[in-house]
């Protein structure tokens, strides 16, 4: 009996300490929020991006192309320095198509990674509008903890621009970050799985 208090309290403890991500931040009350007000990141035009690959000691760089497409759809197609097609996805809110992949990343895990990854990056894994715990404060951050399709997720803004996003998991735990804004856009973004010691850093190219 005096075990499963204690694992009652470790539980009701993680469950309601305030995530990493909010340091600083107030919790308030769960509100109803459109999915406008967390600024997702929106193709609407065709960008490039320098991307570099890093999975423990391994390295693989390359140029990723993203546009928007029919059906609300975005397509990211990445391409080594060689010109090999490493993988060409097409995805929206509903539906993840493989149109092209190398052989050895054509394995299910990998495939459900990159799909959760991309997801998210796009805020495709949240529906138009949802309850949010909001966290804030004066002329801070503002955090919104939410559960998405895809699980927990946070959420952190700043200046009307989309800044983290953390998807905590036991090991396929989920950071995306999103710096330098120019024009509405992020000059960089950094795709990390802790857990796996994955990584997927873009740069933006511009003419």
């Amino acid at each position: 009996m005096k075990k499963i208090f204690i694992y009652f309290l470790i539980l009701f403890f993680f469950c309601n300490c305030t995530p990493k991500i909010f340091k600083g931040l107030e919790a308030s009350d769960k509100k109803r929020i459109d999915k406008s007000e967390l600024f997702p990141f929106v193709v609407d035009t065709t960008l490039m991006y320098n991307m570099q690959i890093q999975h423990k000691e391994s390295d693989f760089s390359g140029i990723l192309l993203i546009k928007s497409v029919e059906n609300q759809s975005v397509r990211m197609i990445f391409t080594s320095v060689f010109g090999l097609t490493v993988f060409d996805f097409e995805f929206n809110e509903t539906e993840f198509k493989v149109n092209n992949c190398i052989e050895i990343l054509q394995k299910k895990k990998i495939l459900n990674l990159f799909k959760k990854d991309f997801r998210a990056l796009f805020s495709y894994h949240l529906p138009k509008s949802f309850e949010a715990k909001v966290y804030t404060k004066e002329q801070t951050p503002v955090g919104y903890k939410i559960k998405t399709l895809d699980g927990k997720a946070y959420f952190l803004t700043h200046e009307r621009q989309l800044k983290k996003i953390e998807m905590p998991a036991i090991i396929t735990s989920l950071n995306i970050d999103y710096q330098d804004y120019k024009d509405n856009l992020p000059e960089h973004i950094l795709i990390s799985h802790p857990g796996l010691k994955f990584n997927m850093q873009l740069e933006r190219i511009t003419e």
